[in-house]
């Protein structure tokens, strides 16, 4: 589970964090106050948009399909375990 920066408790799960991008607003399960992933979630893309590069350049399908995949895994990866959760302050 993902802790909420408000209570400090269960804030998600990390398969829902895993699909949070910085600009979706979701609320805390226990809390209920507006969480978002940080915004250095755009950087976390990064592998799956090399990935796709090396897709368009790549002569052989099957290397650029693994490119892809392995690009959206990474991403994924980091976005779950890397990426903190912060508070939406008015």
């Amino acid at each position: 589970m993902v802790k909420c920066p408000y209570c400090n408790r269960d804030a998600m799960s990390l398969w829902r964090k895993s699909a949070l991008g910085p600009g979706r607003v979701v609320n805390c399960q226990f809390c209920g106050k507006k969480v978002v992933a940080h915004w250095t979630a755009f950087f976390a893309a990064l592998p799956a948009f090399l990935g796709g590069f090396v897709m368009m350049r790549s002569e052989s399908l099957p290397v650029g399909i693994a490119a892809v995949v392995g690009g959206v895994l990474i991403m994924g990866v980091l976005h779950t375990f890397v990426v903190p959760l912060v508070r939406i302050d008015p």
